[in-house]
């Protein structure tokens, strides 16, 4: 069996078990905020157990598109909230897992190959520093995030009245879908035609936009809030968690990749002049 393979069953088996046990006390709770807090927190906590016991963040990284549905599914069954606007939600957030979940398998490599990030704070740190931001700013902080963009989410499945309106929530969640399709596929076929080149992407949607898969993942989250709006137009401040995950991308996930692009590609200093860093905009001259 390849490591790939090997890697993908262990990671199946630390998700079943943590999602199995965070199950226990999020049908003991009443309250559905209260338990899926509660329970994305808890898998989130054996999740980071199982990474350090294998020496590998990256176990955490299916986490950001897997648990959205599981915490949607179950509260369904559990509170019985079966209607139009849960099931639309749900399938939709099913369809950006699907994707988002296979362009994770595309470009894994079984246990013990991390991501550069995680790798350069694992070389860069001690190991009880590495530990804590590890836990914090590795594994709980992105499961905060989304727990507070799925809250728009958790408030629409409850809606049993429908309102035409959500659809452009649907239009911009299905669009992001499509932009983050565009712009991995764009990528992994220029890493194949360039391999072991240090060239910048520059092709398709990458011609308009330096983050266009960052750009989607964006709107996916703003949609789901549009989607909310119109059910609760009195409680609209209610949804805007999504807000923090703009934040964590703009203030941490893009800068992060500006300054490791600058420092291994020669030619991005350039591409950066003309090329917008996150709108999808005409090249500047």
């Amino acid at each position: 069996m390849s490591e790939k393979n090997k890697g993908m069953l262990a990671d199946v088996a630390i998700y079943a078990v943590a999602f199995a046990a965070a199950a226990v006390p999020f049908y003991m709770i009443g309250n559905i905020f209260v338990a899926a807090a509660v329970f994305t927190a808890l898998a989130t906590v054996l999740v980071f157990i199982a990474s350090c016991a294998l020496k590998d963040v990256s176990v955490y990284d299916p986490y950001w598109s897997v648990a959205p549905v599981v915490i949607l599914l179950l509260c369904m069954i559990k509170y019985g909230y079966w209607n139009v606007n849960s099931i639309i939600l749900l399938s939709v957030v099913t369809v950006w897992a699907v994707r988002l979940t296979g362009n994770w398998y595309i470009t894994y490599k079984g246990i013990g190959h991390e991501d550069w990030r995680y790798a350069m704070y694992r070389q860069k740190c001690s190991t009880p520093v590495f530990l804590l931001i590890s836990f914090f700013g590795l594994h709980f902080i992105p499961t905060v995030v989304v727990y507070l963009g799925l809250v728009s989410g958790l408030f629409s499945i409850q809606k049993t009245e429908f309102s035409p309106l959500s659809l452009l929530g649907v239009a911009v969640m299905l669009g992001a879908v499509l932009l983050e399709l565009l712009s991995d596929t764009a990528i992994h076929r220029f890493l194949r035609e360039h391999k072991g080149e240090r060239r910048t992407c520059d092709i398709s949607v990458w011609k308009y936009s330096r983050h266009p898969n960052y750009l989607g993942e964006m709107s996916f989250w703003t949609g789901m809030y549009i989607y909310f709006l119109p059910l609760y137009p009195d409680k609209w401040y209610l949804g805007l968690g999504f807000l923090t995950i703009i934040a964590l991308f703009l203030s941490v996930s893009i800068p992060m990749m500006e300054r490791h692009n600058l420092e291994r590609r020669p030619d991005y200093a350039e591409y950066k002049k003309h090329t917008s860093m996150l709108l999808l905009l005409p090249c500047r001259k």
